[in-house]
């Protein structure tokens, strides 16, 4: 999901990817956070109040802190990525102002 709103974010202006990237970062840390501080109990679908035909959330930190470090990961690569492909980007546009017509 994180990757689909950058890459639909290329369309709109630039403060898009920033702003999608910063939320991105601030939810890979709530992920570490409710990683560190759940008990890791699971939860049955009787004690939840859950359908037997859904599974409820089984609340293990480790699930948590997993989605957080992918998540970090995510918005690592993309930012990396996405100071690449501007600097190549503001490169050619400053070549091709300078070139002669």
């Amino acid at each position: 999901m994180i990757a689909a709103g950058w890459i639909l974010s290329w369309w709109g202006p630039p403060r898009i990817r920033s702003i999608l990237l910063s939320v991105s970062a601030v939810v890979a840390v709530l992920c570490l956070a409710v990683g560190n501080l759940t008990k890791g109990e699971p939860v049955s679908p009787e004690d939840a109040s859950c359908s037997p035909a859904f599974t409820c959330m089984y609340w293990h930190p480790i699930y948590w802190v997993e989605a957080g470090l992918i998540d970090f990961g995510c918005c690592l690569a993309l930012l990396v990525v996405t100071v690449l492909v501007d600097t190549v980007v503001r490169l050619g546009r400053r070549a091709f102002a300078g070139s002669p017509r």
